[in-house]
């Protein structure tokens, strides 16, 4: 699938956005490690809320503005390439977007064979 210069850029920032945080508590907190490892296995829509990257603090580590950061999710989720936390429709708050497919990479890192849910 083709895309912009700015859409691969989102997009590769979120998928390392996603990976801090499914490694963040893997040597200082196993517990909290464990559970964002449930996550991954129950794959990307389990893991969107929490371990998912923020509008603001995507186009923070790009130094791209939060509507321009927006818009381009937008049309990455069009694509099929990312999906938002859906959770709380009417909660106003940022909402967390996250990679399809990067669940499964991850659980495949991270994860003992078996463990994780096609």
């Amino acid at each position: 699938m083709k895309l912009t210069a700015k859409q691969q850029a989102v997009l590769d920032e979120l998928c390392k956005v996603g990976r801090k945080n499914a490694y963040l508590y893997r040597d200082t907190q196993p517990y909290l490690h464990q559970k964002d490892c449930e996550k991954l296995a129950l794959g990307d829509q389990a893991c969107v809320f929490g371990m998912g990257g923020l509008t603001y603090q995507v186009g923070h580590r790009l130094g791209i503005a939060a509507p321009s950061v927006l818009s381009i999710f937008k049309a990455l989720r069009r694509k099929g390439l990312v999906i938002r936390e859906e959770s709380y429709p009417d909660y106003q708050r940022p909402r967390y977007w996250w990679p399809v497919g990067l669940a499964a990479e991850l659980a495949g890192e991270l994860l003992p064979v078996g463990e994780v849910t096609p």
